[in-house]
């Protein structure tokens, strides 16, 4: 099969994760803190109650991450994705029905669960199969939704939480993300670059059919799961993923307990999220460039001083080196992981692995906010949950340098 001239058709893959990542993960993952004040006050609730409901979420998430490679080895890709990219907006309208926290839960079990058919794992599935150059570019700039999304959105939610209440803004989101998404996972995805009668971008040493998948090199999950460096590897997905959380869903109740205006902290939250966007893609490009080490251990390292500069916010401007920095760190978590699986472990059972990587960093996402907001409500303070997670991320640093050159050696072989 040749390459067909013009824009690869892989670049409308990544265009379709990228509106995945801009109105279902962004919506329902990095702007929950915009809604934390008005629903706590309205049903009576803790600030950790409220945060439970993304911990419900991840855990849905982790459920099928964990069973990916049974998923994605028996069903297409973007058959899942399009029935769940139709079931999700329909659940989350119906926060705005809700009447108690515990409803919030049920409906962000089915939210969850779709967000983990439609989200991380298939995303990377599809970006693995379709590149075979620039795959960090690719991921980069699929990732990049979730921040430039959140750069756009957030503003707007939060206004919207001001002027038409919370309820009726939950609504308007519904309707958002199923009136631009469900066209791409109906009409644009595409499981295999067969489909389109092309190799991957960067072509294949051998034509990739529909039937079965060329031979890849790596290691299978059960081989992965007799190597000491992937079980070192989950948890430091499980805390980086823990401290990246927070600091996104975090930022906007933190900026107003500083005194600023709800809609001052908003705006600092999206500054947060375009700044996270930009650095998608840049981390990508580094990825691509200087390898897996050296852009891994750089990434952990902005999470620790974004950590530090945020527990030392006695200034915004200690709050704007806090926004800036944290952007490559939390880009590691989506732009690094994949391209880190795929490293350790090359392709040949990449959606299984993956699944557990993924798995274990929605386990991160499900405690980091919690923690920190209980931390919270213990101390009055976020302060002591930033000095926390710097503390955390900078042993990584070292467990992360330790596991590559196990990992390594070991693909040398």
């Amino acid at each position: 099969m040749e390459s067909k001239k013009g824009i690869h058709y892989g670049w409308l893959i990544v265009f379709s994760c990228f509106m995945i990542m801009s109105l279902f993960l962004c919506i329902v993952m990095n702007c929950p803190g915009l809604f934390l004040i008005s629903v706590t006050e309205e049903f009576g609730i803790t600030r950790s109650q409220y945060t439970l409901n993304t911990t419900v979420i991840s855990a849905a998430m982790m459920v099928v991450a964990m069973n990916a490679g049974r998923i994605f080895s028996k069903f297409s890709v973007k058959k899942v994705m399009m029935v769940s990219s139709i079931i999700l907006p329909i659940a989350y309208f119906f926060f705005s029905k809700a009447t108690s926290i515990y409803m919030f839960y049920a409906i962000s079990a089915v939210v969850g669960l779709c967000m983990g058919l439609c989200g991380m794992v298939p995303m990377s599935t599809l970006i693995t199969r379709w590149f075979n150059e620039k795959k960090g570019l690719a991921t980069g700039l699929a990732f990049t939704g979730s921040g430039l999304g959140g750069m756009i959105l957030q503003p707007i939610i939060g206004k919207l939480i001001v002027n038409v209440g919370w309820r009726n803004t939950y609504a308007i989101l519904a309707v958002l993300m199923f009136a631009l998404v469900v066209p791409c996972t109906v009409f644009i995805i595409k499981d295999y670059p067969s489909d389109k009668g092309l190799q991957p971008f960067g072509g294949a040493p051998k034509a990739v059919d529909n039937s079965a998948a060329v031979e890849e090199d790596g290691v299978t999950l059960a081989q992965a799961r007799k190597k000491a460096y992937f079980w070192m590897f989950l948890p430091l997905v499980t805390l980086s993923s823990a401290a990246a959380c927070s600091m996104v869903q975090n930022v906007s109740p933190y900026v107003t307990d500083l005194g600023f205006d709800p809609t001052v902290a908003a705006s600092l939250s999206a500054l947060s999220l375009g700044v996270l966007a930009a650095c998608k893609v840049l981390l990508g490009q580094i990825y691509d460039k200087k390898g897996s080490l050296f852009t891994t251990v750089m990434s952990l390292t902005c999470l620790v001083a974004a950590a530090v500069c945020y527990a030392s916010a006695v200034n915004t401007a200690f709050l704007y080196a806090g926004i800036f920095i944290s952007g490559l760190g939390i880009a590691y978590t989506t732009v690094g992981y994949p391209i880190n699986t795929q490293s350790m472990f090359g392709k040949k059972d990449y959606s299984a692995i993956y699944g557990n990587v993924a798995s274990f960093s929605s386990i991160g996402t499900a405690i980091g906010s919690p923690i920190t907001s209980m931390i919270y409500d213990a101390t009055g303070s976020y302060r002591m949950a930033w000095f926390m997670w710097a503390a955390v991320n900078a042993v990584a640093i070292f467990v992360f340098i330790a596991l590559n050159k196990m990992a390594q050696k070991d693909r040398a072989k």
